[in-house]
């Protein structure tokens, strides 16, 4: 695997907005609307640095049909969270979502990349 400035300075930027998202879900998930901004913020910063077109049409994707299933899966249920706001999930875990399938996608191209070369 090739390490490169460039690709070690976007995982570590990546991994570092991922960190930050798992923090503030962990220590505000009781706060609806404060961790909601929260997100919204970090989504800010992070789409600052993943201004693609692919990034936002993944982002929607993501916010779109991550919570149609957790939907799904709670109307069943399968689990539950601690404090929904609508339909059994918090307002929000669609902008985890969407920056979730960002972060996935863009680790494993990373990942690709730096093994080609």
């Amino acid at each position: 695997m090739h390490f490169n400035r460039k690709n070690v300075k976007e995982l570590l930027l990546d991994a570092i907005l991922f960190s930050l998202g798992i923090i503030a879900i962990s220590l505000l998930y009781e706060n609806n609307l404060l961790l909601t901004f929260t997100m919204i913020f970090l989504w800010c910063f992070g789409i600052y640095f993943w201004h693609k077109k692919r990034d936002i049409v993944l982002f929607v994707s993501g916010a779109i049909f991550g919570p149609l299933g957790e939907t799904v899966a709670i109307y069943f249920g399968v689990w539950n969270y601690a404090n929904p706001t609508f339909l059994g999930i918090p307002l929000w875990l669609p902008l985890a979502w969407g920056m979730a399938i960002v972060m996935i996608v863009r680790f494993a191209e990373l990942f690709i990349k730096m093994e080609k070369k």
